[in-house]
């Protein structure tokens, strides 16, 4: 086969013996959201500081190295989602690329703080080790939430990824306030260790018999499934990956520019901008589980739309709060509304995705939220010189997400919804 075969109406469903609700599953792939709950928020509360103390307050050019993160996405992900798509069919899975992944993220954790000092070029080199282990793993783990879990049950699967990054980005934000960049970052090193030992141990990826697919096939197949997309081939597709574009924009422009929006309008310190993290990150832990579980009563669909609508109003009202305790509260709101299309998007889209090419069309979803991130960092950096500081960085967001609701709109009735698409067999764990 050696294009993407993608139906736009059920054929199968769900099988009747797996009718019980995978809640060690859920929980255990949930890891993998608090690998990124781990390092995600430490890197946003740090980094940018980092990059100014180093090129001074030229915000293009910050923009710029914090676009490092998607431009390694970029040349990582089409490479790992084919690699585990290959690795899966010949029977090794794909836990073993996830495992090596995180490790080497391990090690830039660790590394980072050591930079301080020695100018940009030992920076650069630490976010790049750092960045490549983060974004060789995205692809493997958003395929294994569709391997593992039966499709009535991904919602809350993905509901579990986002609640533990928020609750890893909770504890490792208040560590980072407490401790300083240092400490947080070796205890964050040593967490990933652990979180990968977990998953390898722990996870066991159901036996199949699938075709295997040569490299050339493989690599061209990511190609086709983007023009799949594209063209509109498959009903909700092209809608779906535009709002993912703009979701992953608003979130990034939140997580990049805050820490700078912090100072530059409540004259918060390092420090006291991981406050409003630690907000965002307490929405999310509110928001997650009651996402996932929503999702699956009222349609993917609808609980996008719910989300976006609220998390619009919110940022629209954070722009015109006076002072960063007055915007802790919105932010959490705002946090928790943009849980709901983030853990549906997902699942929304891969429902008719065959588990032989779900490693390639989980390339193609990160790599739609990588262009939001890749265009967003310069682009909002910009504006942002345009503007001669960060003030209009909320209103920036809340135009971002209205225009995801219209994408979503987009996205036909009964399009990607639960029980839709292929069976599954499921996981086991130890």
């Amino acid at each position: 086969m050696t294009a993407i075969e993608l139906s736009p109406t059920a054929q199968r469903t769900e099988a009747p013996a797996r009718r019980t609700t995978p809640y060690g599953t859920c929980a255990l792939i949930g890891l993998g959201g608090l690998f990124a709950g781990v390092t995600g928020p430490l890197l946003s509360a740090f980094i940018p500081g980092l990059v100014r103390d180093v090129l001074g307050d030229h915000r293009t050019a910050i923009g710029a190295v914090m676009a490092i993160d998607n431009v390694l996405l970029l040349l990582l992900v089409p490479w790992a989602g084919p690699f585990s798509d290959r690795a899966a069919a010949r029977g090794r899975g794909r836990m073993p690329l996830v495992t090596v992944a995180m490790l080497l993220s391990a090690l830039g954790m660790v590394l980072m703080p050591a930079t301080r000092g020695l100018g940009l070029p030992a920076l650069i080199a630490a976010i790049v080790l750092l960045y490549t282990g983060i974004n060789t793993q995205r692809a493997p783990v958003q395929a294994l939430v569709a391997d593992l879990v039966p499709s009535r049950y991904r919602s809350l699967a993905t509901g579990s990824v986002t609640f533990q990054m928020c609750v890893g980005a909770i504890a490792f934000l208040m560590l980072g306030h407490a401790l300083g960049m240092r400490p947080a970052f070796w205890i964050a090193g040593g967490t990933v260790v652990a979180i990968a030992a977990a998953l390898a141990l722990g996870l066991r990826e159901p036996p199949r018999q699938v075709v295997i697919v040569d490299d050339e096939v493989t690599f061209r197949s990511l190609g086709e499934a983007a023009w799949t997309a594209v063209r509109g081939a498959v009903p909700g597709m092209r809608p779906i990956f535009l709002a993912a574009i703009l979701l992953q924009l608003t979130f990034q422009t939140f997580t990049t520019w805050y820490a700078l929006h912090a100072a530059d309008r409540f004259g918060a310190g390092a420090g006291d901008a991981t406050i409003g993290f630690i907000a965002w990150a307490v929405g999310g832990v509110l928001g997650a589980l009651p996402a996932g579980v929503v999702g699956g009563r009222i349609g993917r669909r609808n609980a996008m739309l719910a989300g976006l609508a609220v998390m619009a109003a919110s940022l629209f009202a954070l722009d015109r709060v006076a002072t960063i305790g007055q915007a802790v509260p919105l932010l959490a709101l705002a946090s928790a509304a943009w849980t709901f299309p983030t853990v549906n998007a997902y699942p929304l889209f891969v429902e008719p995705v065959p588990r032989e090419r779900r490693g390639v069309l989980a390339s193609v979803f990160l790599l739609c939220t990588a262009l939001g991130g890749a265009i967003g960092d310069p682009l909002n950096g910009r504006l942002f010189d345009l503007f001669g500081g960060y003030r209009a960085m909320f209103l920036l967001m809340a135009a971002y997400t209205a225009l995801g609701f219209v994408a979503v709109l987009g996205i036909p009735r009964g399009a990607g919804e639960a029980g839709t698409g292929e069976a599954d067999a499921g996981a086991s764990i130890d």
